[in-house]
């Protein structure tokens, strides 16, 4: 058993990461304009125990981080810090307004002072500082939102890539999960769960984009669980946790070896907010057993979970079941899928159409993709025809009529690269690593890869500049008990 580990960009940043509210994606410039000003005001006063202005701000709290050492330099210091490093950016464009608001805020002079000093009326010195604000407000939002928007880079790097071009359907779902991960009380585990290829990896991954820009954590670990089978049998919970744990460890200290693995991650993930996923636990039991251990290391830390299997209900947990998608998000599905592989006249295909393979497949957007692939080599009626005839019991029955049609239209170059795969790792292998398993040259392999890319078996990921190849946990459990042979069930 392995967990494939995706962390943040940078485990060891150069810059310190805080906890913060969504505060650029919720306040508007008018309001962030009364809180300059109110810092203004405050300068070189002390606050009487009230919060102080622009105290949640990356350019404020960052300054903290970098003289917190210094004995008394609060918070309230690093405000009147920032601010007067604002105010000599504001002089380079506007010297008189800087002018203006050195004189009646940090020097403490009253308006008609200032005035005088500036041979003006007191209007003129009331419309400079009212503009003077104004533009050194737009410089503290230009700051940052682009200090924001870099560190929301460096996470978002950090994900796997996303395991869809579009996403589609599970608008409301998404939401509600995005609300649960935001918010700073409990739940601090929130599970995913729906049979296999409902999407619950692709929510987990739009949710976590969501979140992200909020910056309400400090790291993002994505681990996924490659394997909980030995003979045919799942590993027993507590063996995947402590996999888990280990795993999570060598994530967060990559250069260190870590004793008392246990106390020292609650220790971390307890003194500053987490976001950890756990990808494709199994069973109720596997579900269950990591809700109880995790509670040790949750608040501020919270864990999002995705599984097939549901909580027993024993555990402090918040589920949240999928189901298939309606017929417009699955229509779209469809569309959208049919056109970036290449057949037009599917995507083009009247509601009927549409709806004749709805029916057939339900919303369960892999079998969606399955068989849009299959109308590129068989015609649609055919296919239909065909399911129709295998749709009785249980959903399994679909998926495997479905993958043996795939199959046996494959040509056999495609099926020997398709029957190396279950040697790939679930977060891929490198196209070398591929064509050494598979035995192909060069060309009959590029010609595989693109033939089954094409056809939704192979799942492209890692970067522009190196990219890696893996299957869906299912079209691997396909391979394993129908094409090679091993003795399992086809598991969804």
């Amino acid at each position: 058993m392995r967990f494939c580990a995706i962390v943040c960009a940078d485990c060891r940043p150069k810059r310190p990461f805080f906890v913060y509210n969504a505060l650029m994606s919720a306040i508007t410039q008018e309001e962030l304009q009364t809180a300059v000003h109110a810092a203004l005001v405050q300068w070189g006063k002390p606050l009487d125990n009230e919060p102080a202005p622009l105290a949640e701000l990356l350019l404020v709290q960052n300054q903290l981080a970098e003289n917190g050492e210094k004995r008394q330099f609060n918070v309230k210091h690093a405000v009147d810090h920032v601010l007067l490093e604002t105010v000599e950016q504001l002089a380079e464009q506007d010297e008189t307004g800087a002018n203006v608001l050195q004189s009646r805020f940090i020097d403490g002079k009253i308006t008609r002072q200032v005035a005088q000093d500036l041979h003006a009326s007191i209007d003129q010195v009331n419309r400079w500082q009212r503009a003077a604000i104004e533009t050194l407000t737009q410089l503290f939002y230009q700051q940052e939102y682009k200090l924001r928007a870099e560190l929301t880079h460096q996470l978002e790097a950090s994900l796997p890539p996303a395991p869809y071009s579009q996403f589609f359907g599970f608008a409301e779902t998404k939401q509600t999960i995005v609300a649960q991960l935001v918010q700073t009380s409990a739940p601090w585990i929130v599970v995913l769960t729906g049979i296999g290829g409902i999407g619950k990896t692709s929510l987990a991954d739009a949710v976590v984009r969501e979140v992200l820009p909020s910056l309400v954590y400090k790291q993002l670990c994505w681990l996924r669980v490659e394997s909980q089978q030995f003979s045919g049998e799942p590993f027993p919970p507590e063996r995947t946790y402590h996999a888990l744990l280990s795993a999570l460890a060598a994530v967060l200290w990559p250069d260190s070896a870590v004793g008392q693995v246990e106390t020292r991650l609650s220790q971390t993930l307890k003194a500053t907010p987490h976001l950890i996923i756990i990808d494709n636990l199994e069973t109720t039991a596997h579900v269950d057993y990591f809700a109880r251990k995790l509670l040790a290391f949750t608040e501020p830390t919270r864990f999002l979970l995705t599984s097939r299997a549901r909580p027993s209900g024993e555990t402090a947990v918040y589920t949240q079941p999928l189901h298939e998608l309606p017929f417009t998000d699955a229509a779209a599905l469809l569309r959208h899928h049919a056109q970036v592989t290449g057949l037009s006249e599917l995507a083009d295909a009247d509601t009927d159409t549409l709806q004749a393979i709805y029916q057939v497949t339900g919303g369960n957007p892999l079998a969606l993709k399955l068989v849009v692939s299959l109308t590129a080599v068989l015609p649609l009626p055919q296919i239909l025809t065909d399911l129709n005839e295998n749709r009785v019991g249980p959903i399994e029955n679909l998926y495997r009529h479905i993958y043996w049609e795939t199959w046996r239209t494959l040509t056999p170059t495609a099926q020997t690269l398709l029957q190396a795969m279950p040697l790939v790792a679930s977060s891929g292998a490198r196209p070398e690593q591929m064509q050494a398993f598979s035995g192909l040259d060069a060309d009959d392999f590029w010609t595989a890869v693109r033939e089954l890319t094409a056809r939704s078996l192979l799942e492209v990921q890692g970067t522009l500049q190196e990219r890696r190849y893996g299957i869906h946990r299912l079209t691997d459990t396909f391979l394993q008990t129908e094409i090679i042979g091993w003795p399992d069930e086809l598991d969804v």
